[in-house]
């Protein structure tokens, strides 16, 4: 098992330098400087190539993502050329919000997506199976935006039951029920995409499991159905399953800087598109870092449930 677990940490390394590079090289060659947006009037050529020389950005590309990589090693992220603050500093008041929205996003997908998918491989062409592929289908044809927009237009604007955005009413409102209130639209708009997969993923390979002779065996022991569902299908259905949630993750991560940004949310994901726009090299950077490590972690997390679930792949 170590050395599975040590094989599997070796490729990431690769993997994280291979995203942290494209991305810097595609951010740099983007038109545009982040000197453009500290010119002033008073200011001459000499003075705006000055300004580009302390920056560091007169010099190769390469060389300066090798001297972002060094920084890193060190454990400096850099400043921030928009607001001068350490970059760690603006990526720490932001990661905490965008961990509360993804990890319920996902929480509340995998619970939502798997049982009503089991539900429908258990009673198939019922009215459970037919509300199933529905919302499957909704899930995975509809872009998360549209669904954004469609639930604030009814529960915002229409019925005034819900707010249009934000964490929090207030400064001085930052209860949890408050929170609750507004986390309710962008949780139902990220996770009617992902529980959509899952659904569809879970109903194919819990029919599948289902008429395995060690299914229809324990049925015939008497078992009660539900142990032969839970302890001898589910478990048994579940590497699919595994896959599919694997593979959702970088869509969950991407999908919540457009949603951040439909509802205000003060997230990674506001900061990541106000940062492109001003072209914020450090930080950009420093969140790709941080999203890259994240979907790293998680589909290490991913490989060692695989390995639980099917011991044949450890070796």
């Amino acid at each position: 098992m170590k050395k599975y677990i040590l094989k599997r940490i070796l490729i990431m390394i690769p993997v994280f330098l291979g995203m942290t590079a494209l991305v810097f090289f595609l951010s740099n060659m983007t038109p545009g400087s982040p000197v453009d947006a500290m010119i002033t009037p008073e200011m001459g050529v000499e003075d705006v190539e000055q300004l580009r020389h302390e920056m560091g950005l007169d010099q190769p590309i390469y060389v300066q993502y090798f001297k972002w990589l060094e920084r890193l090693f060190q454990g400096n992220l850099g400043y921030s050329y928009r607001t001068s603050n350490p970059v760690i500093k603006d990526i720490g008041e932001r990661i905490g919000p965008t961990l509360i929205l993804t990890l319920t996003v996902l929480v509340v997908s995998i619970l939502f997506g798997v049982a009503l998918g089991v539900l429908a491989a258990c009673k198939p062409y019922s009215i459970w199976d037919t509300l199933a592929s529905g919302l499957s289908f909704i899930g995975s044809s509809m872009p998360g935006f549209f669904i954004a927009l469609v639930l604030i237009y009814f529960f915002s604007v229409k019925l005034r039951w819900l707010p249009t955005g934000g964490m929090y009413t207030s400064v001085t409102s930052n209860s949890f029920s408050d929170l609750m209130r507004h986390m309710v639209l962008p949780t139902i708009s990220m996770s009617l995409a992902s529980s959509g997969n899952y659904i569809r993923q879970t109903r194919s390979a819990m029919l599948e499991v289902m008429g395995e002779e060690y299914v229809k065996m324990a049925r015939a022991k008497g078992l009660r159905e539900r142990v032969v569902l839970y302890v001898h299908a589910l478990r048994n259905a579940m590497l699919p399953i595994v896959t599919c949630i694997g593979m959702s993750v970088p869509g969950l991560v991407g999908g919540s800087i457009i949603i951040e940004q439909i509802f205000g949310w003060p997230g990674m994901g506001t900061l990541m598109v106000l940062s492109v726009t001003y072209r914020d090299y450090p930080v950009i950077m420093g969140i790709t870092m941080y999203i890259t490590i994240a979907v790293l972690l998680t589909n290490l997390l991913m490989d060692l449930l695989y390995a639980v679930l099917d011991p044949r792949i450890r070796n």
